[in-house]
């Protein structure tokens, strides 16, 4: 038995199981096993348009499919025999190319064409019908023109109507009459202006044209990449690295970078020395802080009025101020780190495709990344101080720098990886947090020199750009961290999410359009809500679907459970995902 006639077998078991005594959906195969044709009737609401331009509503539509010599590998002929109007129709083709994959079991093509008929599902950009088309455009307001959820029986649909109002070209109301349900139904209306009939735009594929194409197995089409090359499953991937690393952290360097600067977070030393019980000594230094070049000798009297009221000694003064300092670096530090925490977080669940995710993740990053930051630029702040000498040269200081933004740096990469637990994940943020600020803090002498405006200017766009860089290099170790971690892996090669990667994780990864799940198809709604899940058993990756209407496809079977191996094409919904493993 050939791969063909088990695909065609397995449609008409699963077309039994899926349409036996649907209400809205009669199938009726023709032929002998394996079937190759089917006749379906549906039970919904459609519309067409007669020659004198009113509109029609029919509640009952009959549809042929031809599952041809080179199905699955090309998508069926289909063909309608009852009248209609809608982009994706003309002269009894259909064009199913924005609803076929090669994962879609034929139960899933007869369920979308009924959507199609519905106005549940179109498209007016690449139409088979030009003239609908352009109707379709002007005329939204009236889709779907009928809601029967079709992946199970709608006992009601049969006394449904059809709510439509019609609008001229000016915008007015022509007529807001319910469109009766019952066959041959005709709205009174003005005639609608009918476009010039075009032949351009009919994408269906025929019978003829598949005339001397070789079969080629559907798991291997799957794989396919545009040019012909299979997906190779130890290729980084270069947007994972971009959309859920570098942006993401790129962007909490910069609000935190804004907000320190805003708030006066990166020179409160002075508010840390009150906030010690020592207000003189802030006074002193507030002052001291002040004069420059143009200070006059009122001035440096004050200071040295202001010096007299301190009440410890100088040594204990020196030592209450470096103590000061540090703790003002650590808030800083903290402030900093708590937004790349919190945007990494965040990321790390809108990559996922979860809400409750971003929210949970963001939450934990940044609670996680707030505490270590401090901690960390303490320490950086004390090893600077304590290492760095008078006399040290710029190169020198350049170094020392780097070496005590590094700790600061290790610290928020180190709670980053904290997010979600893992030793290679903490591993590269920590390594990524590191390099990053060390390169940060060495270059940003450099910087200032480059950037300076002057003995007044404080170092803010210097101070910057070193964050930025330190944020851009976390965010590389966190991208990098799903390219060389990974053991096991989904790639979307169809649907929404095309070209994006999904971790495998150990012990189960569930998918489904509820945020609840490992991985979240939320844009699809031909995904169930806990639609399937991959459990890792012993040394095997196991596919078991939750008992969902449209079921999972792999390979082009539907299957309840399934033993993955590399390559295995998995179609869920509209997506199709090929499983990976190194």
């Amino acid at each position: 038995m050939t791969a063909r006639q088990k695909r065609l077998i397995s449609d008409w078991e699963q077309v039994k199981k899926d349409f036996a005594g649907h209400q809205n959906i009669a199938v009726t195969p023709v032929g002998e096993e394996p079937y190759e044709k089917y006749q379906v009737t549906y039970f919904v609401n459609g519309i067409y348009l007669l020659p004198d331009g009113r509109i029609v509503a029919l509640n009952r539509h009959e549809v042929e499919i031809i599952l041809h010599a080179e199905y699955p590998r090309y998508k069926p002929v289909c063909r309608i025999n009852t009248p209609i109007w809608h982009p994706n129709f003309r002269d009894g083709q259909i064009c199913i190319g924005d609803i076929w994959g090669a994962g879609e079991s034929l139960s899933d093509i007869i369920i979308n064409i009924g959507d199609m008929i519905q106005y549940k599902s179109w498209n007016s950009y690449s139409p088979l019908c030009a003239d609908a088309a352009d109707w379709a455009i002007k005329n939204k307001h009236l889709f779907p023109v009928g809601n029967v959820e079709l992946y199970k029986a709608d006992y009601t649909a049969t006394v449904r109507e059809v709510e439509i109002d019609l609008f001229s070209e000016d915008g007015q109301l022509v007529s807001d009459q319910p469109i009766s349900n019952e066959a041959g139904g005709v709205l009174p209306t003005d005639p609608v202006e009918r476009p010039p009939q075009s032949n351009e735009n009919d994408f269906d594929i025929t019978p003829e044209e598949l005339a001397g194409i070789s079969y080629v197995p559907t798991a291997q089409r799957m794989q396919s990449a545009a040019q012909g090359g299979m997906v190779k499953g130890n290729r980084i991937n270069f947007k994972t690295i971009l959309v859920k690393g570098i942006i993401w952290a790129l962007i909490g360097a910069f609000l935190g970078f804004g907000i320190s600067e805003l708030t006066g977070l990166n020179s409160r030393t002075t508010t840390v020395l009150r906030w010690m019980g020592e207000p003189e000594l802030a006074d002193f230094y507030e002052k001291y802080d002040s004069l420059d070049e143009n200070a006059t000798e009122a001035d440096f009297l004050e200071l040295y009025d202001l010096q007299d009221k301190i009440r410890i000694s100088n040594e204990e003064a020196v030592q209450m101020y470096g103590q000061a300092v540090r703790v003002s670096t650590a808030i800083w530090s903290a402030m900093i780190a708590l937004f790349v925490g919190l945007f990494l977080g965040i990321g790390e669940g809108v990559y996922y495709g979860s809400k409750e995710k971003a929210v949970i993740y963001g939450l934990i990053g940044a609670g996680i990344s707030l505490v270590i930051g401090f901690i960390s630029g303490y320490l950086a702040q004390w090893m600077y101080s304590v290492i760095l000498p008078e006399d040290a040269g710029a190169f020198q200081s350049a170094l020392i720098r780097g070496l005590g933004w590094a700790v600061m740096g290790l610290g928020i990469g180190l709670a980053v990886g904290l997010i979600k637990p893992a030793g290679r994940r903490i591993l590269f943020c920590s390594l990524g947090g590191l390099a990053g600020a060390f390169l940060g803090g060495f270059l940003f002498e450099y910087i200032v020199e480059l950037v300076s405006f002057g003995a007044n200017d404080t170092g803010t766009i210097a101070r910057g750009i070193s964050l930025i860089i330190m944020g851009l290099l976390i965010g590389l170790g966190v991208g990098l961290l799903e390219q060389f971690a990974k053991a096991a892996w989904l790639k979307v090669v169809r649907g929404e999410f095309e070209g994006k990667e999904y971790l495998v994780f150990a012990g189960t990864t569930s998918i489904g359009n509820n945020g609840k799940n490992t991985i979240v198809l939320f844009k699809d709604k031909l995904v169930g809500p806990h639609h399937c899940d991959i459990v890792l058993e012993g040394s095997k990756y196991v596919l078991v679907d939750q008992g969902t209407p449209m079921g999972t496809v792999v390979n082009g079977q539907r299957v309840m459970r399934h033993i993955l191996r590399r390559g295995d094409a998995i179609a869920v919904g509209n997506s199709v995902l090929v499983f990976q493993t190194k």
